[in-house]
């Protein structure tokens, strides 16, 4: 580390330590402690406490949101269960409907059956009634004569056969009638007890839908419940999801409030350092200092949200973990050597930030910020150099070979090409 940037840290530790005693221990200015040539940040019991914090809220906030995409799979399910629940109490309302049809029809077939079978006994009583009177007619006025009546008062042997024949073919065709009138009834009740058949089986099957309706309805009273308990749990889990986010942030911000002040602290030492030695200190970088490119120039009004969840105090606070270690041209390692753009490369890569790697090319990347609205982490492009604001008015930066990496210029040691925010 550069011997008078060590002696500016001790000092002002060393004057803390006098006016505050112990109590500095608690304080930002206990996050830089010298030791040897490495630069070692030891957090406050506060951030490291919100860091707890923060680490359990994240873990909570992971473990609700897994167990709200848990509920909000189960409630899929069930919403699928009540929609094939729903086609299928459709198909069976659709089959009653067809079965109440048929229902219907056979109602329509067995009382016009109940017709055709009084017809036919009807037609069978009269042919019945007609029957009897022909043969009480002939055994009444003929007796047991009725043949030989016929013999004798025959005019010739073929009228006798005639009425002989004639006698014979009444009875047979009486017999005749009566047995086709008597199969006609007996077909018909046939087809009666069929048609019972049938509706028997067709009310057997209504009582079945019936009952299937009735399973399926009470089916899906019992889904929709479920579905309506899970929307339950699910808001429940995002509110508590909710509080986690809250916390996370607040505790987000005491670690910010902590790694800037931290920062600021590091940079009231380097401006100490600086305003003691700025007559003999070099580094990278060319033009007039104080000079500002105007599209940056104050009153700009350029002052852009942040873009990601990092923030500006925690990349200066990674950043001047390196402060000391040495400069090397084209070198990539912040610890064993670095050049300005690999500086401000590498520190922002730690952050899964990408970023150029030639200086210039900084001047494009991220959003433009106004000199007046500049703040920690904010990217300072100069003509042929890069650096990282680190509040207080310095930067933090691989400087030059002799200095290597420093924290104790002044923003406007150079004129100011560009100042762009990646954060």
């Amino acid at each position: 580390m550069n011997q008078k940037w060590t002696r500016a840290i001790c000092t002002v530790l060393t004057s803390a330590l006098v006016f505050t005693g112990p109590a500095v221990e608690g304080t930002a200015f206990s996050g830089y402690i010298n030791s040897g040539l490495e630069k070692v940040y030891a957090k406050t019991q506060k951030q490291k406490d919100a860091e707890k914090k923060k680490s359990q809220a994240e873990q909570d906030l992971k473990d609700k949101k897994n167990e709200i995409d848990g509920l909000k799979d189960q409630q899929q399910t069930t919403a699928d269960d009540i929609k094939n629940k729903s086609a299928k109490l459709d198909e069976i309302l659709a089959a009653q409907k067809k079965l109440q049809t048929d229902i219907t029809n056979k109602q329509a077939e067995i009382e016009q059956n109940q017709k055709d079978l009084a017809a036919a006994q009807e037609k069978q009583q009269e042919q019945y009634d007609a029957m009897k009177k022909r043969i009480q007619f002939m055994y009444e006025n003929s007796a047991e004569d009725n043949i030989w009546t016929a013999i004798i008062e025959s005019k010739g042997i073929t009228d006798m056969l005639n009425r002989i024949e004639y006698v014979s073919d009444v009875y047979d065709s009486d017999r005749a009638l009566m047995d086709s009138y008597q199969a006609a009834v007996e077909q018909v009740k046939e087809i009666g007890t069929k048609l019972d058949n049938d509706m028997n089986e067709l009310t057997a099957m209504q009582d079945d839908y019936e009952k299937q309706q009735a399973d399926v309805e009470a089916a899906i009273v019992a889904l929709e419940n479920q579905k309506e308990q899970y929307a339950n749990q699910i808001a429940q889990a995002q509110q508590q999801a909710e509080n986690y986010q809250n916390i996370i942030t607040a505790q987000g911000k005491i670690i910010q409030e902590q790694e800037a002040a931290a920062a600021a602290a590091a940079a009231a030492a380097a401006r100490a350092n600086s305003s003691s030695n700025s007559s003999s200190y070099d580094g990278g970088g060319a033009g007039k200092g104080g000079s500002i490119a105007s599209d940056y120039a104050s009153g700009g009004g350029k002052n852009p949200s942040a873009s990601t969840g990092v923030s500006g105090s925690a990349v200066v606070s990674y950043a001047m973990q390196f402060v000391g270690n040495p400069y090397v041209w084209g070198g990539n390692s912040l610890t064993n050597g670095v050049d300005c753009s690999g500086f401000v490369h590498e520190v922002y890569s730690h952050f899964g930030i990408s970023t150029p790697r030639y200086s210039q090319a900084f001047k494009s990347v991220g959003q433009a910020v106004s000199f007046d609205n500049i703040q920690p982490g904010d990217v300072v492009v100069y003509p042929g150099h890069v650096a990282i604001y680190a509040g207080g008015g310095v930067i933090v930066e691989a400087q030059s070979t002799k200095a290597g990496i420093t924290a104790n210029r002044s923003v406007q040691c150079h004129t100011i090409l560009a100042i762009r925010r990646l954060v």
